[in-house]
C-alpha cells in the first residue's frame, strides 16, 4: 500500500517536473525559430510571468517574490523597459507607486504562445469535461502556491 502512494506521489512530482521543462522547451523553440525578437533570459522570463499572472505589479512585489535586492530588481526592470518588455504606468490610487505591466508589443510577441495554450486547452476538452479541466487548473495553482508560500516559510527559518 505504501509503495503505490509513494508511486503516485513521485508520478505527481515527475508531471510537475516536467510541465516545467515542456514549457521551457516550447519557449525556447519559440524564441529560437523568431530571430526579429530578442529572447528575454531566464529571468526577465521569470519576471514577465509574474507580472502577467498578477496583471501588473509593483518593483517591491517583485522584490519580496524573489527575495532580492531592490537594486538588482530595479536593475532588471530598467533592462527590461529598454527592451520593451514592460511598461510603468503611475498607480491611480497612489501616485508615488508604479505598476509595471507586459507592454503591448510584449503581448503581441506572446500571441504565438497564447495561441498554443489555448489550442492545447481546446484539445485537452475533447478527452476530459470542463469540470475536470477547471479541477485540473485549480489543483496545479493550490500546488504551486503551497510552493512559494513554504519556501518563504523555509527561507525566513534560515
Amino acid at each position: 500500500m505504501d509503495q503505490q502512494v509513494e508511486s503516485k506521489e513521485m508520478d505527481f512530482r515527475q508531471a510537475l517536473f516536467s510541465s516545467y521543462a515542456n514549457i521551457a522547451i516550447m519557449e525556447m523553440k519559440l524564441y529560437n525559430s523568431n530571430t526579429d525578437h530578442l529572447r528575454p533570459t531566464h529571468k526577465e522570463i521569470l519576471y514577465l510571468y509574474c507580472i502577467w499572472s498578477k496583471n501588473g505589479c509593483t518593483a517591491t512585489d517583485l522584490v519580496e517574490l524573489f527575495n532580492s535586492s531592490k537594486a538588482l530588481v530595479s536593475q532588471t526592470i530598467i533592462g527590461m523597459e529598454e527592451k520593451g518588455y514592460i511598461i510603468r504606468e503611475k498607480d491611480p490610487e497612489d501616485n508615488r507607486r508604479q505598476i509595471i505591466r507586459i507592454s503591448p508589443e510584449r503581448v503581441a510577441d506572446s500571441a504565438t504562445e497564447i495561441s498554443i495554450i489555448e489550442r492545447s486547452i481546446r484539445q485537452l476538452a475533447n478527452e476530459y469535461s470542463d469540470e475536470d479541466i477547471s479541477r485540473a487548473a485549480k489543483i496545479m495553482l493550490d500546488l504551486t502556491q503551497n510552493m512559494v508560500d513554504l519556501s518563504i516559510r523555509d527561507t525566513k527559518k534560515q
